[in-house]
């Protein structure tokens, strides 16, 4: 039996619930499983969109709705529930200055990731995933239409900062901006992130906030460290993640979401 009052747990995938190469281990599975089988919820909150987190969903085994692109999405048994997008219009010139300053643009659809150009950064990108991205001409202005649950930036951080600072002004009430990965920055709605969709969580399970846990790894999670009632950063986070969260792992990645069950939500010693 849990002895803790946790009784949902929202973890992170990528440099978190998952492995360095992006693998889910069977150790992880197998601790979920049982902390599930004892009568605990288990979910995920991603930067990934729906058709490139399935596989691990199924994996797991998750039944509850997860959370997708840093909160823009939430999805269960499959299909998306409930969305906040970005008006692709609105973001097009500076998506355009950005490939101009040599930035690689990724733009995420419902099922499908469109870029402006490809590289190393692109493959690599694409091999973490799992995925191919859709290559479309800047010139063509159907990618200006329609709706994007997420944007990504790739390239040098303080190429990135100086066109969030041309553009900050007009978007900052629309676009929420954040790093992801070292070289990653994130753009989705501003009505949107972890934190904002882990208390809609709370609401569609029926748990209070304070009985949940939620476990990640980069300065995009913190919004739901501090949403949930025990917010935890696996050793691999930074110091900045770290003196936020209620619980700092001394182990990283999975290992970590393992030493977290464990520790937090049994009330026991890690047997990792």
């Amino acid at each position: 039996m849990m002895i803790s009052n946790i009784r949902c747990i929202v973890s992170d995938l990528d440099g978190t619930l998952l492995m360095p190469d992006h693998s889910l281990s069977n150790e992880v599975v197998t601790a979920i499983r049982r902390y599930t089988e004892e009568g605990g919820l288990f979910t995920i909150a991603t930067g990934r969109p729906l058709f490139t987190a399935q596989s691990i969903i199924d994996q797991i085994g998750i039944e509850l709705p997860v959370i997708l692109c840093n909160g823009a999405v939430l999805a269960t048994s499959g299909e998306v529930i409930e969305r906040k997008s970005l008006d692709t219009a609105v973001l097009a010139d500076m998506l355009v200055e950005a490939h101009e300053r040599g930035l690689m643009v990724l733009l995420f659809r419902e099922a499908s990731i469109e870029v402006f150009a490809r590289n190393e950064d692109i493959e690599a990108f694409e091999h973490k995933e799992s995925v191919t991205c859709t290559l479309v001409s800047i010139t063509d202005s159907d990618w200006r239409t329609g709706e994007l649950e997420k944007v990504i930036l790739l390239g040098e951080l303080d190429r990135i900062e100086a066109l969030w600072s041309h553009w900050a002004s007009q978007l900052h009430n629309v676009v929420e901006k954040f790093q992801s990965e070292p070289h990653y920055v994130e753009l989705i709605s501003a009505e949107a992130s972890k934190g904002k969709a882990l208390e809609r969580l709370s609401e569609l399970l029926g748990i209070d906030r304070q009985s949940m846990m939620a476990i990640g790894n980069q300065m995009n999670d913190l919004p739901m460290l501090q949403a949930a009632g025990v917010g935890v950063a696996v050793a691999n986070s930074p110091d900045e993640l770290k003196s936020a969260a209620h619980y700092v792992c001394t182990a990283s990645y999975g290992t970590g979401v393992i030493e977290a069950i464990n520790q937090l939500a049994y009330g026991r010693s890690t047997n990792l």
